[in-house]
């Protein structure tokens, strides 16, 4: 009994000097793991900041505008006749006055060769009713009827001319001829679309439309900013000279016409251009980069950069915004004027979070940013 008592202590001694020397070994494990985190450096995110600044914003509207020509028009024929000549191809810049289409006029040429005929005749007449006025065989009825005839044969010979003039067509102004399959000897019915002209000016229209609650400082002298496609952001601007009487009733917009003096050749008619109309009074506000600005289920924040025990260290701070400008937003509340908080690379942040702001410095500085 003796012997197992003495076996059993001896075993438990073994296990109790196991579990110590378990226990000592993991708590030196632990304490060299605690030194080695003492002794290694905070992990450090490298940011790029900018300044809260105070600044104006202005409400814009962007539209779709379409271009169109200062002077157009579609070409048809008043009456009808088959064409006898034709002045144009399709495409072809025509002049003011240059001769477009020529219908047919030979059957009205006979008809005005034989009416200025009776006119002359008629001329002739009156002139013997009127040199007998002092002789016994004047008549007064026989000269009013010689001056009647006269009239008559007179507007006859004017009306067919007028005939024959609407049948020679001409460019009433500079303008690019439409494309047509219109060919010599084709008959036009009257009204006949024959081309469309569209007038070459040093100035083109453009109109667009805006929704009504935004037109209240849109009137007649209004400027404008608009972009053509393709050129990269660069925007010029066009003068407001017309707006339409009333609100279009099926998607409540206004429709505006503005003149871009110097694009006549440079805009074709019917393309789109993009619209900016400034639609509200200026109003400070304080602006920071877009980039600044996160946003995630708990609503838009910014991360400010402040010093805490001589570091720099990432604070969250929940911010309203306002209106985007450019490349800037307005916040509208959470942060003042001054503040600094963290641009480009702010996604890597979180609260708390050690920043270094040297590593981009110079990206910053040459952005404005610091």
């Amino acid at each position: 009994m003796l012997k197992r008592l003495l076996a059993w202590f001896v075993v438990l001694t073994l296990m109790a000097g196991i579990a110590a020397g378990l226990g000592y070994y993991k708590f030196n494990e632990i304490k060299n793991a605690d030194a080695a985190a003492q002794a290694s450096p905070e992990p450090m995110e490298a940011v790029a900041t900018a300044r809260a600044r105070k600044g104006q914003w202005v409400a814009r509207e962007r539209a779709i505008g379409t271009v169109v020509a200062t002077r157009q028009l579609e070409l048809r024929n008043e009456i009808a006749g088959t064409i006898a000549k034709l002045g144009f191809k399709s495409g072809d810049i025509v002049e003011a006055g240059a001769m477009l289409v020529e219908l047919d006029t030979r059957q009205e040429e006979a008809a005005l060769a034989s009416a200025e005929a009776e006119a002359r005749l008629a001329r002739l007449t009156l002139e013997r009713r009127e040199s007998l006025k002092n002789s016994a065989a004047f008549s007064a009825q026989e000269l009013d009827n010689a001056r009647e005839a006269f009239a008559g044969a007179q507007a006859r010979a004017r009306a067919l001319q007028v005939a024959i003039d609407k049948k020679k067509i001409v460019a009433p102004f500079r303008a690019r001829v439409g494309i047509t399959d219109l060919q010599p000897g084709s008959y036009l019915e009257i009204g006949t679309l024959m081309t469309r002209l569209q007038g070459i000016d040093a100035d083109a229209y453009i109109d667009f439309a805006l929704p009504q609650d935004s037109t209240a400082l849109i009137r007649k002298g209004t400027v404008v900013s608009f972009s053509m496609p393709g050129s990269h952001g660069q925007t010029h601007s066009a003068t407001i000279v017309a707006e339409d009487d009333s609100v279009d009733a099926n998607n409540r917009t206004v429709r505006f016409r503005a003149s871009a003096a110097g694009f006549g050749e440079l805009l074709r008619p019917g393309a789109f251009v993009d619209v900016i109309a400034v639609v509200s009074e200026p109003r400070d506000t304080v602006l920071v980069p877009l980039s600044a600005v996160r946003r995630s289920a708990n609503g838009e924040h910014v991360f400010l950069i402040v010093e805490e025990e001589g570091k720099l260290r990432a604070r969250t701070r929940t911010v309203e915004t306002g209106v985007v400008d450019k490349d800037e937003i307005g916040i509208e509340k959470g942060i003042s004027e001054g503040e600094l908080v963290a641009t480009s690379g702010s996604f890597k942040l979180r609260d708390g979070a050690l920043v270094n702001t040297q590593s981009l410095k110079a990206d910053g500085a040459a952005a404005g940013l610091n």
